[in-house]
């Protein structure tokens, strides 16, 4: 994943149940503004937890509203920015 890819939530990391029945993630697209590297504590004190996140992400969505510290394995890429 890079700055300027197309991202829609996926369902990775989290899942999203009502009544007890599981929901299909927003459908919503984004578009990758920035990529912020874990701090040396979270590899060394959380190592599983990082490797399971990733980066953490900031993405302008179609709405027009910015989402900061989305974790990169929650993303899924839907169009990379060298196409």
């Amino acid at each position: 994943m890079k700055v300027g890819d197309l991202v829609q939530q996926g369902s990775r990391v989290m899942e999203i149940r009502k009544s007890g029945k599981k929901l299909a993630p927003p459908k919503r697209v984004g578009i990758v503004l920035e990529i912020h590297e874990l701090p040396d504590e979270m590899h060394t004190r959380h190592a599983s937890w990082a490797k399971f996140l990733g980066r953490t992400i900031d993405v302008l969505w179609d709405n027009g509203k910015i989402t900061e510290g989305f974790a990169e394995n929650s993303l899924e890429v839907i169009s990379d920015e060298s196409h």
